[in-house]
């Protein structure tokens, strides 16, 4: 299994793990206009994702946005879209491909990475190495 960066140029792979992503979440699929505004956030520099290849096909993947937190009062990262294809589950790439992340944020001198999760997904983060707890995780939305 390699661990790797994100190119640009598997965008429809990652597009196609992004849709089962969001339907294993019970979320809708990304419409096209989701689609290019995610491909915009990409090359603009504004999310990165990090993947999992079995020979050349993704068969993992998470985002992390770089931001500035007043928890550590420096640079930290927003972990989201960790999916793995069922398949691939139980083979130790959810370590792997954190653990990558981890390493390659530390690195970039990023100094914590927090997530937010289902009650259901709380144990495996934890032990996947996200185990110091912020309180509960809210969002906002202009949609709503």
């Amino acid at each position: 299994m390699n661990y790797e960066k994100f190119s640009i140029s598997d965008f429809p792979q990652l597009i196609g793990l992004e849709q089962c992503y969001k339907a294993s979440i019970g979320e809708p699929a990304l419409n096209e206009a989701q689609i290019n505004a995610l491909r915009t956030a990409i090359e603009g520099g504004k999310i990165e994702f990090f993947v999992a290849k079995d020979d050349s096909n993704i068969v993992a993947m998470c985002s992390v946005c770089i931001t500035f937190s007043t928890f550590s009062c420096s640079t930290s990262g927003v972990f989201e879209d960790f999916f793995i294809v069922p398949t691939y589950r139980s083979k130790g790439i959810a370590r792997g491909l954190t653990n990558y992340v981890f390493d390659t944020l530390h690195a970039r001198n990023v100094t914590s990475l927090w997530v937010g999760c289902a009650d259901v997904d709380l144990e495996m983060y934890k032990s996947l190495g996200f185990d110091i707890p912020l309180g509960n995780l809210l969002t906002w939305s202009a949609e709503s």
